[in-house]
């Protein structure tokens, strides 16, 4: 605070780090704060990527602001015609429908090759080449309200593997054209990396975005100035397992609770691309990384390797932490965690 009681924008940058995952943004700054530290905080929340999406600016120009929140739906609208499975246009729609692409659009490399990473270094637990399986358990529980069969797993199986996904170059092959990739696992995080990116580059001073748990900010020199995060408890819809604080990079959270198709949680759309059948040791895994993308491809594959070789996955990336949570609410942290859970 500056002499007479006015508030400096340094202040307000740093209050305005308040922020719970899947909760309401809330702030202690009141208008008059914002106008005499010269800032405005803008906040537009839209249907976006099949979920909400919340962007924060905090800038000197109200207007330039909100053009700027603009511009990053125009952006995330951009890069979904390019990555979503639900689009028949789309580069991946394409992919899926002919098994092979030439001169695929950048984004869609990029995504890929972060895939193919984590795949390899999961040993399979993350895969996108896991949309088979992921339709089979879709259709059969909203048509005949059943999961599949054994049968029905085990040959869907048959066409699911990253290894017959081919990037080389700008192009990228299916081995098999049965075979086909959702990136519901990573897409979502690489997209807000790019609006944060883009924002930041327009001059916004501090930005977080939150694409339904998926968030990312710009960084800052001062350490007071970090957004708050608030982690979402698997069973508890309005309480938290702890807050974290993120000045750059991402979080994203994994958990059984977003699409289950049982009332039990023990059939949902978190599925091991090794066996076929929904993830069952753990409720959540929450992850901070160095980037949205990384945290959200992380995060699904420790859902999906336990708790015990979910630690020891999330330990082999550099600065990545992690906490993971059972179905009986045993919670169990990295190493670096542990320090940063508040």
């Amino acid at each position: 605070m500056s002499e007479s009681g006015s508030i400096s924008r340094r202040d307000v940058l740093r209050i305005t780090a308040g922020v719970g995952l899947g909760a309401a943004f809330g702030l202690g700054v009141t208008r008059e704060a914002f106008w005499r530290a010269g800032l405005h905080r803008v906040s537009e929340t839209r249907v976006q990527m099949g979920t909400l999406v919340n962007i924060t600016v905090v800038h000197p120009d109200n207007a330039g602001a909100r053009e700027m929140i603009d511009s990053a739906f125009i952006e995330m609208e951009r890069l979904e015609a390019v990555l979503s499975r639900y689009r028949a246009d789309s580069a991946v729609g394409r992919l899926d429908a002919t098994g092979r692409l030439q001169n695929a659009p950048s984004p869609l490399i990029e995504v890929l090759k972060l895939a193919l990473e984590v795949s390899h270094r999961s040993s399979g637990a993350f895969d996108v080449t896991v949309a088979p399986l992921v339709e089979l358990y879709g259709s059969t529980f909203e048509r005949q309200g059943r999961p599949p069969t054994d049968r029905e797993i085990d040959e869907t199986l048959s066409y699911v593997g990253y290894e017959g996904l081919v990037v080389a170059g700008s192009a990228v092959t299916l081995e098999d054209r049965r075979m086909a990739i959702s990136l519901d696992g990573v897409a979502k995080g690489f997209v807000v990396d790019q609006v944060v990116d883009l924002l930041s580059a327009k001059g916004a001073q501090r930005v977080l975005v939150d694409a339904g748990g998926d968030m990312a900010s710009n960084g800052s020199s001062g350490r007071n100035e970090a957004w708050t995060i608030g982690i979402q408890h698997p069973r508890r819809t309005q309480a938290t397992i702890g807050r974290v604080q993120l000045n750059g990079g991402g979080v994203a959270t994994s958990g059984d609770y977003f699409r289950s198709f049982t009332p039990d949680y023990r059939h949902h759309d978190i599925l091991d691309p090794r066996t076929g059948r929904p993830a069952q040791e753990l409720s959540s895994a929450s992850l901070l990384a160095s980037s949205a993308m990384i945290a959200d491809a992380l995060s699904t594959a420790a859902l999906v390797l336990g708790s015990v070789d979910g630690i020891d996955f999330i330990d082999g990336f550099q600065g990545a932490e992690g906490i993971l949570v059972s179905k009986d609410g045993i919670q169990v942290l990295s190493e670096g965690m542990s320090q940063r859970l508040g």
